[in-house]
């Protein structure tokens, strides 16, 4: 007789088979903590904010805390730094057998009858493909923010103070079908048969009692195309996000192209982003140079060796200074930046900078 489906393998898959750096999940996560950050994703995804500007969201942001928020409602909860509330990554829950959010947070927002409370989970998704239907998982999270108000945002049958939950899933590499894409699922109402005889003040006040949940895909693209992208979330995410710029040249050109406030909170969530990076590209190179040798030893002859060597270091070496210093300039170009900041933000020489800026033009 098969055993019957247990917590974690029917509701929501592991990611552990997802080839996913977990020092990547982690420095996702504390980025999109700041609420500098989260405060755009709300402009642009939930209704309530639309037409807001950023630092108005902020001021109704809740002063919450990093936290383990476990999906399990038995399962203990503790508190550390002051932020926003926010989970473990996904790898620590893998330890422990206990799934968590990865952020979760309490937002006001303006309505007719003043305010109302909103309930955000934030989620990075690293994957592509992570083994699991997103939506899915995106379904069960608003699920257990809905059934957690029971106890504590109402009692007994008291249903009518139900807060909107939202459950908004960044993709740094979505499939094609979701790239440059931000994808809204809700809860709507049809008709089957007849027709409701409700004024427009009553359809809006039922509304109000079934659009609770709010599931939203945000799939970025790459750098390089990112300037492309008619949406300005999709470029300023897919900027924090690329690991082919440092810390520094996010942080400059967030402040003057996207007006972010660099806060001590965003300084340290962009070191630690830089931190891996740099670790990503050393593992980078490294491959590349055991792939040029083991070019060299599948020739078997000691011209094939030298070459192997060469490829390996051309590869990881040679792409990290040369030709990955003039990609990083033709991306910068495209995203209109002129050569002489190009200079100052990647600290070379401007005739660097404009000899990419001719090679492009005669191409």
């Amino acid at each position: 007789m098969p055993e019957a489906p247990t917590y974690e393998s029917d509701v929501i898959d592991s990611i552990s088979d997802s080839p996913v750096d977990p020092r990547c999940d982690a420095a996702c996560k504390k980025v999109l903590s700041c609420k500098e950050f989260a405060a755009p994703i709300l402009k642009y995804v939930c209704t309530e904010y639309e037409g807001m500007e950023t630092s108005d969201i902020i001021a109704l942001m809740e002063d919450g805390v990093i936290s383990e928020i476990p999906l399990d409602p038995d399962a203990p909860q503790t508190k550390r730094t002051p932020v926003i509330e926010q989970s473990n990554s996904e790898s620590s829950t893998l330890r422990s057998g206990t799934r968590f959010f990865d952020i979760r947070f309490n937002v006001r927002a303006p309505s007719e009858d003043g305010y109302i409370q909103l309930i955000i989970n934030l989620e990075a998704q690293n994957a592509n493909r992570p083994g699991y239907s997103i939506l899915k998982r995106a379904l069960y999270y608003c699920s257990r923010m809905i059934s957690d108000q029971y106890g504590t945002v109402f009692t007994g049958s008291d249903y009518g103070k139900i807060r909107k939950v939202y459950s908004i899933w960044v993709c740094l590499h979505p499939n094609k079908a979701y790239t440059d894409t931000i994808a809204r699922f809700s809860v709507k109402k049809e008709i089957i048969h007849g027709e409701t005889r409700l004024t427009i003040e009553e359809e809006n006040n039922e509304r109000k009692n079934y659009d609770l949940i709010n599931m939203t895909i945000v799939g970025l693209k790459d750098f390089d195309s990112a300037a492309q992208s008619e949406h300005p979330l999709i470029r300023m995410l897919s900027l924090i996000f690329t690991q082919e710029l440092t810390a520094g040249q996010k942080k400059e050109l967030l402040e003057n192209d996207y007006n972010i406030q660099m806060t001590e909170n965003v300084e340290e969530a962009f070191e630690d982003m830089c931190d891996f990076s740099a670790g990503f590209y050393q593992d980078g190179l490294n491959k590349g140079v055991e792939r040029g040798i083991g070019i060299g030893r599948t020739e078997g002859i000691g011209i094939g060796r030298a070459e192997g060597i060469g490829i390996g270091r051309a590869e990881g070496i040679g792409i990290g200074k040369l030709e990955e210093q003039s990609n990083t300039i033709k991306k910068l170009l495209r995203h209109k930046l002129d050569p002489i900041q190009i200079s100052s933000l990647l600290e070379i020489p401007l005739d660097e900078v404009e000899k990419v800026q001719r090679s492009i033009a005669q191409n």
